[in-house]
């Protein structure tokens, strides 16, 4: 895992302060992370365009191209000229280096003027301390960037994502690659920023992470933090590995979905509550909670008006963890399922916004939401901390007791009906399996996204349906 921090100037400031590393040091080292990403890529006879902002983004990008200089050739064009002292410092440097060798293989642009013959494109306009809106001419100069034939790479964060991940105006600079200042921002992993981010590489400035970053409640989920339920040992038996119970309604594929997806994902024994002709033969039916369930798994396909007594009665009983999904939350019992120590709750985004409402949290709309995603998973679980929420989208949320867990490996091709009763049946087999709530998300959410991962490897991204993804995860 690795720490996410929505402001990395409060970082820069402390390195300032406290480490008494200046300012000036940390841009030659982010300048210098850039060149050493840059120059494989790099002959003679490259051109690169470098765009740069008036503030310390933009000098960041003119110390780049101090770097660059005299290795390849070179365009600037910096639209609103240079404003912070170190832009205007490294700006100075630049151009005087330049007039020393007569400007040989750099120019100064007054203007974007298309066609521009640029192999390479540096976005230094905004970076990472954008708020506010882009003007016509920001949107302008982004819309030629965009459609140049390129290798595109942004520098800290691609101008037009804000600070909070989200689009500033209409569109972004579209990266192949964003290279990342010191540590990783929160706005890079949100679901706006997603198709503009490319591929994000974290640049050091001088100084390991391990001292450079602050404890962080944000975390980013890498794929050594999987650890699937692979059986070591040998002298056991079916019971071993749990019993989970799937309750059936009235859409009874999505609970089947469930079953068969949390058998293949090492339950041991999975039986279905309700009445269903059928039914696959690796799958027990049950007209009542087995005495010896050891998890379950509650929504999907439930529809309205099922009874809930008999589940209600056994949980009095018995502290059995339960996974909660889709129609569930719609029902006006499901208030008293939050009082339990164990749950998981997996809504996509509209759901979300349901259990908001229910809960006296929030109303608002999906659109909201999904502008303010980390804040509002924040405020439910700090209504309740025993709850593990998982907020689906194109980076899954978990959430639980203030801190949050984003996985990155979201992927297009589960954007399919079907697709979260897939993860529901991976997420109940891990809790039947002895996994905590906690766990049981994190391993569940990086398993399904892997699952999409392997299958787009051989197949169209289209083309994937809950059954390919229950097959996939034999592979994971």
């Amino acid at each position: 895992m690795k720490n996410l921090f929505f402001d990395t100037r409060i970082l820069d400031k402390r390195a300032n302060d406290e480490l008494l590393i200046p300012s000036e040091i940390l841009m030659e080292n982010a300048a210098r992370g850039m060149l050493e990403f840059l120059h494989p890529k790099l002959s003679s006879n490259s051109r690169i365009l470098l765009v740069c902002g008036s503030g310390d983004n933009g000098a960041d990008c003119l110390a780049l191209a101090r770097m660059l200089y005299g290795m390849c050739k070179l365009s600037i064009y910096a639209p609103f000229g240079a404003k912070s002292t170190l832009c205007q410092w490294q700006l100075d440097c630049l151009k005087r280096i330049a007039k020393a060798q007569n400007f040989q293989d750099i120019e100064f642009l007054e203007s974007l003027t298309p066609p521009l013959n640029a192999e390479i494109v540096v976005d230094g306009i905004f970076g990472a301390g954008f708020k506010g809106e882009l003007n016509a001419k920001s949107t302008e100069i982004l819309k030629i960037l965009n459609a140049m034939n390129a290798l595109k790479i942004a520098c800290d964060m691609p101008s037009g994502i804000t600070q909070n991940g989200t689009l500033g105006g209409e569109i972004a600079f579209k990266a192949d690659f964003t290279l990342t200042m010191g540590a990783l921002k929160v706005a890079l992993f949100c679901d706006e920023a997603k198709d503009f981010v490319g591929e994000v590489q974290q640049l050091p400035l001088g100084i390991s992470p391990a001292i450079f970053e602050t404890p962080s409640p944000i975390q980013l989920l890498e794929k050594s933090d999987f650890k699937p339920p692979v059986r070591e040992k040998q002298n056991t038996h079916k019971g071993d590995f749990g019993h989970l119970c799937v309750y059936l309604g009235e859409k009874q594929g999505a609970g089947i979905l469930c079953a068969l997806s949390a058998l293949q994902s090492g339950a041991g024994l999975v039986s279905v509550l309700g009445n269903t002709k059928n039914l696959p033969y690796s799958l027990m039916q049950t007209t009542e909670i087995p005495h010896n369930t050891s998890a379950i798994a509650l929504g999907m396909g439930l529809g309205k008006g099922q009874s809930l007594e008999s589940l209600f009665e056994f949980l009095h009983t018995r502290n059995v963890p339960l996974l909660l999904d889709a129609d569930i939350f719609y029902y006006t019992e499901f208030m008293q399922f939050l009082t339990l120590q164990d749950i998981i709750l997996t809504p996509h985004p509209k759901e979300f916004t349901q259990i908001l409402k229910a809960t006296g949290i929030a109303t608002i709309s999906t659109q909201e939401l999904q502008k303010n995603r980390i804040a509002y998973a924040q405020k439910f679980c700090s209504h309740y901390p025993n709850a593990t929420l998982i907020l689906k989208g194109a980076n899954t949320l978990i959430a639980h007791n203030q801190r949050i867990w984003i996985n990155p490996f979201g992927n297009n091709a589960l954007a399919k009906g079907g697709s979260g009763d897939v993860l529901s049946g991976i997420l109940s087999a891990l809790l039947t399996q002895g996994y905590s709530p906690l766990d049981s998300a994190i391993n569940g959410v990086l398993m399904h996204s892997f699952c999409a991962e392997s299958y787009c490897k051989k197949y169209n991204n289209f083309s994937l349906n809950p059954l390919d993804l229950i097959e996939q995860i034999r592979y994971i």
